[in-house]
């Protein structure tokens, strides 16, 4: 027994039934339809859930440090005033300036030395195969170890506190540079042939973009090392720079300006990486974009 089909009072026509693709369709527009997650959710995953917990740390802090007076402790309030009064009239902002100054140009150097060194192992066999043994011997020896060697043939003079900041990052950004250019995919290369490409247009084309990404890794983790390092080789061996300042803090037991130097220190270096980041998003501007569009 046959069942008629229902006709539309409209128009009398007969109502074709769903074909298979217009519900594969629908069902995958319901399934691809974002779904929209619950505010707690939201709230949890952005960046002011952070900082509210971070806010909620000081308020506990001052509260601490108000309620348990001793000279171990410094409230919030007291380490801000302190640290407006040593920005403008102490010795903090002009240890902050050689600090910074040390660090910039060790990372400067050890940025240029990493790139091309990194990128020329990467692709020419020889380069590799020189610098290759003794690079390997020198990256798992602790900087502390070399310090006092650079002390006994530079002094405690800058170019001391430069070397060390240097080596120190010089290891972060190398193995990144080796590893992107070593990365470039083969039809890249075969394609740079095939336009009759120059081996220096070749690197300057194709193997440094493609490992630009990686290459920025390395700089950025090497930025925060040379920071350490910088405060570190003041503590140890330097004579100027917050390192310097708060080991002279520390022994006279001047905790606000301990913990005045080193909110310094943590500001400082959030605002390298803020301005790193800054870079980034310029210079590889093209990399983002893919990357968004493919996510």
């Amino acid at each position: 027994m046959t069942t008629n089909p229902t006709v539309t009072r409209t128009t009398g026509a007969v109502p074709l039934p769903a074909t298979p693709d217009a519900i594969s369709n629908e069902s995958s527009r319901t399934a691809g339809a974002p779904k929209r997650r619950p505010w707690i959710l939201r709230a949890l995953r952005s960046r002011a859930f952070g900082w509210l917990v971070f806010a909620a740390a000081l308020v506990a802090w001052q509260r601490y440090a108000t309620a348990n007076p001793s000279p171990r402790y410094a409230t919030v309030t007291d380490v801000a005033v302190q640290w407006w009064d040593q920005i403008l009239g102490g010795p903090l902002l002009t240890a902050t300036l050689q600090t910074l100054r040390t660090m910039l140009i060790g990372y400067g150097v050890a940025a240029v030395l990493a790139v091309v060194i990194g990128v020329l192992m990467a692709r020419v066999r020889l380069v590799y195969v020189l610098l290759e043994p003794p690079l390997e011997l020198l990256r798992p020896m602790p900087i502390s170890a070399v310090i006092p060697l650079l002390i006994l043939y530079l002094g405690i003079d800058d170019a001391m506190k430069i070397s060390v900041v240097a080596l120190a990052a010089f290891f972060h950004i190398l193995l990144n540079a080796y590893s992107g250019a070593g990365s470039t995919h083969r039809t890249m290369m075969d394609t740079a042939r095939t336009f009759g490409l120059t081996w220096r247009q070749t690197m300057a084309e194709i193997v440094i973009p493609a490992a630009a990404p990686s290459i920025f890794v390395g700089l950025r983790s090497a930025l925060a090392a040379s920071l350490v390092i910088s405060v570190v080789v003041g503590m140890i061996a330097g004579n100027d720079g917050l390192g310097h300042l708060l080991m002279i803090q520390q022994q006279s037991f001047q905790v606000t300006d301990l913990i005045v130097g080193a909110v310094t220190i943590a500001m400082l270096g959030y605002a390298l990486n803020a301005a790193f980041l800054f870079v980034e998003r310029r210079v590889l501007h093209w990399h983002f974009g893919a990357t968004r569009t493919h996510d």
